[in-house]
């Protein structure tokens, strides 16, 4: 093989694992562990892949960053949200902003 063909080759799979850094992701193609209605005491929470509703309010989801069990939820404003633990029958909902911690258990 030439010498240029094989630096084009030796390049091709860096440049290829660049682009897809840049490619936004999509989100899941199955719903996050965390989606569904939580009884958190204060009011259920409400989770899909997109949102987020805090019994009053709906809030679009900007970020989902998962760590295990554990998942960063990112909205406008800079705001967050953890839900730690996440299980089929109980998550840990954390405020970035205030610290607050509330023991949910899910109703659906």
């Amino acid at each position: 093989m030439s010498e240029p063909f094989m630096t084009l080759r030796h390049l091709a799979l860096p440049l290829c694992l660049a682009l897809a850094a840049c490619v936004q992701d999509s989100g899941p193609s199955e719903p996050y562990a965390f989606v569904g209605s939580w009884d958190c005491g204060v009011d259920t929470f409400t989770f899909t892949n997109t949102t987020y509703n805090n019994g009053s309010d709906t809030y679009p989801i900007l970020n989902v960053a998962r760590d295990g069990r554990n998942y960063i939820l990112r909205f406008a404003n800079g705001y967050t949200i953890a839900l730690a633990a996440v299980t089929d029958t109980g998550l840990t909902w954390i405020s970035g902003a205030s610290g607050d911690q509330f023991n949910c258990r899910r109703v659906k």
